[in-house]
């Protein structure tokens, strides 16, 4: 039971200890979590941002040697021509800007076509660099470039300004070159009699597999013209698909991946975004940092890292297994801890809990010995009373032997004297002989008086101390103790007596225990149910009912409370104590009517309205009964 009880008490206890520490396991692992997260997060920024930077630093860097070398060649030309003076498109002039072309071919592998363009966009001279290989196009083959982007914004006032066209595919006859030669050209106007557009083309192949060799084991590089078109991806069908595949709108980063796009188009410099588990960067950088015209629209490329969603995945999962799985470990262990200690404390409370109960059983016990012994002492002081009180009656009931013989002596010397004056009156009648009869009769009434209270008190006595059942009728009884109380009942005259009881009530029994038991109900009355002065009234009823006697005795004092009414009967049971009662009264009641006289007892009672008492005993006792 008390295991039961602490039990129930540890385990809500328990229960909140591991929902506290479950709680901070949580929190402390999704701290955790976001702790290594965001480093990672920082580390694959780092590392996108320093292959950003790589990639757009050697982008940057051969931008810069196109225009310079685009501008040297013009300054070249214009020296050689102008140290020979050629005049304009004469035979020698073509000869010397074809070698002048082809030397400078040779020094770049980069360069893929150097071109004179007339003003009106036609071809003069052109030279193709392929693999190494120099040579001249035909005139036959030569083309009409007025309609291409690079020759409607070249410079056409500053001779010294370069001008790097957007980023394309080489197209050659209106036919895209392959294998795809992403080129961008290097434009600068000429001045003076030979004027036109020197333009020289730059195949950035080569540059791009020195860009993608960029690319990290977590950090793919990708570049992205204004359009929204792939020129550099990991997924190689996606290069230039917005172009291939006009049709195909799911090739241009615009609708395959619209938030990156936004994103893209929102920033000017370096920016990151966080978007379908991979971390973006973007870097945007200008092909030609001078724009010629307004018009142009296609001058910047977007460098993009981004880190590999199923690398960055599984080490999700990773980070998040080996969280857990530390989570629950130290969730374990510290619920095996807390789980320990509550039990500990748990324990050291039970035991100090049975201690303190054994301590108040002990302290328990201890007073009950003490009320067992006050009671034994009570038990043997009443005992001492009623040895006391037998002696008194023994002594009273030989006082009333040695009263009753010489006042029946008188009573017979007064009936002589009755007898002589009543014949001296016969014969000679006087006032005198009247008052001395008169006398007579007073004096006669008084001792018949007399001799009744002697009888009664001896028979009182005769009673108690007889150990037999006898011959007795219940209102000798009754009538013999309230004459012992006609003094009480002048010193308390608010109380009356009301008696009911039949004089053919014949009952073979135990008078002295009747006397007793009458006797006690008087003493409780006058006790507990009337305060000193107050008013009130006892009444008595006897009468016979098939072979019992039913014995009533009432009062209409103060009633006895709920509390105490259930134990009336027990010993030592009184609630004046401070008045040295011992509370042993209604108890003998109860044991010479239920043990001795096998009769039964009802009481009922209600406060302020007042007790009564019931008694149903058998109008004849057996002598074996009495034995028992």
């Amino acid at each position: 039971m008390i295991f039961g009880k602490f039990f129930s008490r540890k385990t809500p206890l328990l229960l909140v200890c591991l929902s506290g520490i479950m709680i901070f396991i949580l929190l402390l692992s999704w701290g955790g979590y976001r702790f290594f997260l965001d480093n990672k997060i920082s580390q694959l920024a780092w590392n996108e941002s320093e292959v950003l930077s790589r990639s757009a630093t050697v982008f940057s860097r051969e931008m810069g040697h196109i225009k310079r070398v685009t501008l040297l060649l013009r300054n070249s030309v214009n020296a050689r021509l102008t140290s020979k003076n050629q005049t304009a498109f004469s035979a020698d002039w073509e000869e010397l800007v074809v070698d002048e072309f082809s030397q400078f071919a040779r020094t770049s592998s980069l360069i893929s076509q150097v071109r004179w363009i007339m003003p009106n966009g036609l071809e003069r001279v052109r030279i193709n660099s392929q693999a190494g290989v120099i040579t001249r196009v035909d005139d036959s083959q030569l083309q009409d470039k007025s309609d291409r982007n690079y020759i409607k914004n070249a410079p056409r006032a500053t001779e010294n300004d370069v001008y790097v066209s957007s980023l394309d595919l080489n197209i050659e006859n209106k036919e895209i070159v392959r294998p795809f030669q992403p080129t961008v050209r290097g434009v600068v106007k000429i001045t003076g009699d030979q004027s036109g557009f020197l333009v020289v083309n730059y195949d950035l192949s080569k540059l791009f597999e020195l860009i993608r060799t960029f690319s990290t084991e977590e950090v793919s590089l990708e570049i992205v013209d204004a359009k929204g078109q792939w020129v550099l991806a990991a997924d190689s069908s996606l290069e230039w698909g917005a172009l291939l595949h006009s049709n195909d709108s799911r090739l241009n980063i615009k609708t395959h991946l619209p938030i990156i796009w936004q994103s893209m188009n929102a920033t000017d410099g370096l920016e990151r975004v966080f978007n379908n588990g991979r971390l973006w960067s973007f870097l945007k950088q200008n092909i030609d940092d001078v724009i010629g015209t307004q018009s142009e629209q296609v001058s910047s490329l977007y460098f993009v890292a981004r880190s590999y969603s199923e690398a960055f995945s599984i080490w999700q999962g990773k980070l998040l297994l080996a969280i857990i799985g530390i989570a629950v470990f130290c969730f374990i262990a510290i619920a095996w801890l807390v789980w320990r200690q509550i039990t500990a404390q748990f324990e050291t409370y039970r035991l100090l809990t049975l201690l303190q109960e054994e301590k108040a059983q002990a302290e328990h016990a201890n007073r009950k010995l003490n009320l067992t012994n006050k009671r034994l002492v009570d038990l043997q002081d009443e005992l001492v009373e009623t040895s006391k009180l037998s002696s008194l009656g023994m002594m009273v009931a030989g006082l009333a032997h040695e009263m009753h013989t010489p006042l029946g002596g008188v009573r017979m010397a007064m009936s002589s004297c009755k007898v002589w004056l009543d014949k001296e009156i016969g014969r000679s009648p006087s006032d005198g002989l009247d008052k001395m009869n008169d006398s007579l009769l007073i004096a006669d009434k008084n001792l018949t008086r007399a001799l009744d209270i002697v009888s009664s008190f001896k028979r009182i006595v005769s009673d108690r101390t007889a150990q037999d059942a006898q011959l007795f009728f219940f209102h000798n009884v009754l009538n013999d103790i309230v004459l012992t109380y006609k003094s009480t009942f002048k010193n308390r005259v608010g109380i009356s007596l009301v008696i009911e009881c039949p004089d053919d009530i014949e009952m073979i029994g135990y008078p002295g225990a009747m006397s007793q038991i009458i006797q006690n109900l008087f003493d409780n009355a006058f006790e507990y149910a009337f305060q000193r002065s107050a008013k009130g009234q006892i009444t008595i009823t006897a009468s016979k009912e098939k072979e019992n006697l039913i014995f009533s005795f009432e009062d209409s004092g103060n009633g006895i409370s709920p509390d105490v009414l259930g134990s009336v009967f027990e010993p030592f049971i009184t609630t004046g104590r401070q008045n040295n009662h011992t509370g042993l009264g209604l108890h003998l009641v109860n044991q010479w009517v239920y043990q001795l006289m096998k009769g039964h007892i009802e009481v009922t009672s209600e406060v302020g309205v007042g007790t009564k008492f019931i008694f149903t005993i058998p109008l004849k006792q057996s002598l074996e009964d009495g034995a028992t």
